[in-house]
């Protein structure tokens, strides 16, 4: 801790003896606390300095922080680094191992294809050297020092990403990194409006390299560019088919799985069979070819590796399984710091079913597995796992680290061969392997098969809108998960917000509280619309009611006296001019009356509904219920001693009426992604299909039921497994709607049919199987709703439970 408070130019108060060689950032997925360095972070919405005492109850004992609180003197072992920065503490230390290390660094940057091309270059460099790579998506200016404080001394090389979204990011990446080599993949429009112009955007991508004695890129505008902006001494590797190009690169062949390349370098020719056919993969891949060009690879070898590149599964999935299982799908890379983000999510899922986990040997780690495997195990057991399953050969063989009902198979075909689907049930099931062991084909000997139509939930889109709001209000924040939460599913959506500790759930029926409570959900749940005849469950489950009436409030009390229960909490509903449930003001007195004698009821809070508060032509009236609102709760508080929280703000409000977020909010539509102030919010649901199949129509045809639709021009007509039964609107029919496919929109053609509809692909190169956007980030649900002259609501709940739904996450 001296050494690091001196290389960090923090002031440390000493506490027990501590050696260091883990570094966290997250309080909730410290793995070895006896030896973990924490960085309190400040954020918008969160002050890690909160949750100090939580980790030194769990073990922690060294921490780097910007405050230091009288209530820390009371932790006597703990050792604290003051600094005036965190984060700028984290990049000096970051900084400080990167100079140390042996490693030849290779640093990319660019809008699109990091993630991809580190990847590939991992695959296609692993067998040769010791490689390695910052986890997922770890670019930005927490996700880099992060990254480079896990290169390993015997590392060969090490690949990290850079990412920036505005002007000033890039020095202090480039200070941490200081890469021997640079990549630059593509520059596009993302955080374009950060910056005056594209070419700002590229000057500051540029900063990265002006350490690097080698630059991969291809040749063109960029290129040329960057080359103005770093040393004279730097040396480029360009590829492409103009002449100027280091590394001529001529297409022979494309089909719908592969693409045939020509490359010249040196004077040696040679062709690349590229698996994939895309224009983005074949960037991606000449920009990795071009490193082991510069290594002196034989062109045999590369175009051997090139051959076998795999696909890069970029995010995290949780699909539904056989036998009501949960699978959390994430064999993207294998390392323990991705380990460990897993087990977090697999934290997050239902807790009422049993944690299994299907893990692959760890590749290129640098610890030896005598350390490195007793340290997975501790990870298994402080997760709670029942039954774990190894496959590898190294997990084999030290297996006697595992519990004893631990099953260990030398291969994927090993496990699928012995292993009977009938062995997972009630389960959820995380499925994490390195790319070799083709953990896919787990993924789908486990995999429910269902409909092809899906609901995709970004969870982090979810988690960004949901930090947005908190960046607004100090307030206590409640979040509205009824109705399915939204289309998006209840028992998912309520695991997520209760890890990132929301104060309140929010249900319509008792029944949707009572199936969370099952899941595992245990903060505070408020049902909005309670019957009598569920009183007794709500009890049971401690399910808030909402209370509207004073009959209501008279049977619930009774309930109560009659299970022996004291002071459960309420929630009085008051109305101020929605008009449709609620104590007026001149019911008041009746309500105060009740509360003369000792009830088993207490108020935990009065709230009420806004009738048009996204709406600024509805603002005098808001204003109007919010004075009413305010008058009525002043009343009713005068007449308790105890502190009655008020809450009058939905998602709209809380944007829109700062000044009146009292104690707490209520976020339900802004959390999938619906802004009235017109804020930068994420969409979370995409409903997408594929194309199950194409045929040319001649002019002048009449199209599906009813013949309301004929075509103009000689067509080719796409059927997509989509209609009215899943939640596509009819009235979405006959060119009126759109659906998004191979980068472009094109019209709904016919009448939308129960199970199907036909799409008119004439004006693209769509084929069988395509991916289809009915909704999500390219059609904004906002814009099916303003044609269907209704809400988004409607469209979001209105996704049938037929359609799967898929969780996903970076």
């Amino acid at each position: 801790m001296k050494e690091i408070a001196e290389i960090i130019n923090g002031t440390l108060h000493a506490g027990t003896p501590v050696e260091i060689t883990e570094y966290s950032i997250d309080s909730r997925s410290v793995v070895d606390p006896a030896h973990t360095l924490f960085f309190a972070l400040k954020g918008n919405n969160h002050n890690a300095h909160d949750y100090i005492h939580t980790l030194y109850a769990d073990g922690v004992r060294a921490f780097v922080i910007s405050e230091f609180r009288d209530s820390f003197r009371q932790l006597a072992e703990a050792n604290f680094i003051i600094v005036p920065d965190v984060l700028a503490a984290l990049q000096l230390l970051a900084a400080y191992h990167r100079q140390q290390v042996q490693a030849e660094v290779i640093g990319i940057t660019g809008s699109n294809g990091k993630t991809v091309v580190k990847e590939w270059l991992y695959q296609l460099l692993a067998n040769d050297y010791f490689v390695y790579r910052s986890p997922r998506s770890y670019n930005s200016q927490v996700g880099v020092p992060l990254s480079l404080l896990g290169i390993a001394p015997k590392a060969d090389i090490a690949i990290i990403e850079a990412g920036i979204s505005q002007r000033g990011e890039m020095q202090r990446l480039q200070q941490m990194i200081r890469p021997n080599m640079g990549i630059f993949t593509h520059l596009g429009d993302a955080h374009a409006e950060n910056f005056s112009s594209q070419q700002e955007k590229l000057a500051e991508k540029a900063l990265l390299f002006s350490s690097c004695k080698w630059i991969i890129g291809q040749d063109g505008e960029a290129l040329d560019f960057i080359k103005t902006q770093v040393p004279p001494t730097t040396s480029f590797l360009t590829w492409g088919e103009n002449h100027t190009a280091n590394v001529q690169v001529k297409t022979l062949n494309v089909n719908s799985i592969h693409r045939e390349v020509e490359v010249t370098y040196q004077y040696k020719t040679f062709v690349l069979e590229i698996p994939f056919a895309d224009i983005a993969s074949f960037e991606n891949c000449m920009n990795a070819v071009c490193v082991l060009l510069l290594k002196q690879q034989e062109p045999s070898k590369i175009t051997e590796k090139v051959a076998r590149l795999s696909a890069i599964a970029m995010r995290l999935e949780i699909k539904e399984g056989i036998n009501n299982c949960t699978l959390v799908n994430d064999y993207y890379n294998s390392d323990p710091s991705s380990f460990q983000l897993a087990l977090n999510t697999l934290a997050t899922q239902d807790a009422s079913k049993e944690r299994v986990v299907i893990l692959s040997d760890f590749m290129d780690t640098g610890k030896e597995g005598s350390n490195l495997y007793p340290a997975i195990a501790e990870m298994l057991r402080q997760a709670n796992i029942s039954l774990f399953i190894g496959i590898g050969q190294h997990l084999s063989e030290h297996r006697h680290y595992f519990p004893n009902n631990s099953r260990f198979y030398e291969d994927t075909e090993q496990f699928l061969r012995q292993e009977e689907r009938e062995n997972f049930k009630e389960q959820v099931i995380l499925i994490k392997g390195a790319r070799v062991f083709q953990f896919e084909y787990i993924a789908g000997f486990l995999q429910k098969q269902s409909h092809g139509t899906i609901l995709e939930v970004d969870l982090d889109a979810m988690v960004h809108n949901l930090n947005h709001f908190r960046s607004l209000t100090d307030a206590h924040i409640a979040v509205m998960v009824k109705a399915f939460s939204y289309g998006s599913g209840s028992r998912e959506i309520a695991s997520l917000l209760q890890y990132h500790r929301v104060d309140y759930l929010m249900v319509a029926f008792a029944d949707e509280g009572i199936e969370l409570r099952a899941a595992g959900i245990t903060i505070p749940i408020a049902v909005m619309n309670p019957e009598r005849e569920a009183f007794d469950n709500m009890i049971m489950f401690n399910l808030e009611p909402e209370i509207y009436a004073l009959d209501i409030l008279e049977d619930f009390n009774q309930a109560l006296n009659k299970h022996g229960i004291k002071r459960f909490p309420v929630h009085v509903k008051l109305n101020t001019g929605m008009n449709r449930s609620g104590f007026d003001e001149q019911d008041i007195p009746r309500l105060l009356d009740f509360f003369r004698s000792e009830r088993s009821v207490y108020i935990r809070s009065l709230f009420s509904h806004l009738a048009g508060s996204d709406e600024s032509v509805h603002d005098e009236f808001t204003l109007g219920q919010i004075h009413l609102f305010e008058r009525m709760t002043e009343r009713i508080q005068a007449r308790f001693d105890y502190k009655i929280w008020r809450h009058i703000l939905n998602s709209a409000g809380i944007e829109r009426f700062p000044q009146y977020h009292f104690d707490m909010v209520r976020l339900g539509i802004g959390l999938h992604g619906i802004s009235a102030a017109h804020a930068n919010l994420q969409p979370v649901s995409s409903f997408k299909t594929y194309i199950s199949s194409i045929r040319d129509v001649p002019e002048g045809q009449s199209i599906g039921y009813g013949r309301r639709s004929y075509t103009t021009r000689p067509s080719r007509i796409a059927v997509i497994p989509v209609g009215y039964a899943d939640g596509l609107n009819r009235h979405l029919s006959n060119r009126i709607g759109e659906v998004y496919v191979k980068d472009q929109r094109v019209p709904i053609i016919g009448n939308i049919c129960m199970d199907t509809c036909m799409i008119d692909v004439t004006d693209t190169n769509a084929t069988i199987g395509d991916e289809v956007e009915i909704f999500g980030k390219h059609i904004p649900v906002t814009e099916l709703s303003d044609k269907l002259g209704t809400i988004p609501y409607e469209i979001l709940t209105g996704i049938s439970f037929r359609v799967k739904r898929i969780y996903y996450k970076e």
